[in-house]
């Protein structure tokens, strides 16, 4: 991310979301907080994502990224989870092997 500190920690904080309250009521608070629009909250977050470090491709290894708060448990609830590297490289190998 190349934004300035306060983007960064306007994304850290989007982020933060813990699932036990309203989203919308989140996203206000942000606005609020930062004295910014809806607009001006989601262009800016759309400049950042996050990965999650207890979510790792059992292949090589590579955090799980995540675009949105939601996608967090889902995540988290998979029993494996693959990148999409090593996704294409199966099936790649898959297909060869065929």
């Amino acid at each position: 991310m190349t934004q300035n500190e306060r983007d960064r920690k306007i994304c850290e904080d989007y982020w933060a979301y813990d699932n036990k309250g309203e989203f919308i009521r989140h996203i206000k608070s942000l606005c609020k907080q930062y004295n910014l629009s809806s607009y001006i909250l989601f262009e800016t977050i759309a400049e950042c994502y996050a990965c999650l470090d207890d979510v790792l491709c059992e292949y090589c290894g590579t955090a799980c990224p995540v675009e949105v708060p939601a996608d967090v448990l889902h995540m988290r609830s998979k029993i494996s989870w693959s990148c999409t590297v090593c996704e294409n490289a199966l099936w790649r190998e898959h297909k060869i092997n065929k």
